[in-house]
């Protein structure tokens, strides 16, 4: 598992310090409920047999968000 302070370290390595400058610490009742409903653990065994590779680190998930998803934001 990743703590909060590890993945905004991950972003400042792969983003920069002026992105972390904009994370606010405001507690948000929508956000959390999403993240209650995530299991906590769970295996993927399915799709490594498949071929599929998981990122190594924060930082690799934070670079390939950047890469795939950030432009459609």
């Amino acid at each position: 598992a990743v703590t909060v302070a590890e993945q905004i370290e991950a972003l400042r390595r792969v983003a920069g310090a002026d992105v972390v400058a904009l994370i606010r610490d405001e507690p948000d009742a929508a956000v959390w409920a999403i993240v209650q409903t995530w299991p906590r653990r769970f295996a993927a065994s399915r799709a490594k047999a498949l071929g599929f590779q998981a990122e190594t680190s924060f930082d690799q998930i934070v670079q390939a968000y950047i890469e795939d998803d950030l432009r459609r934001v």
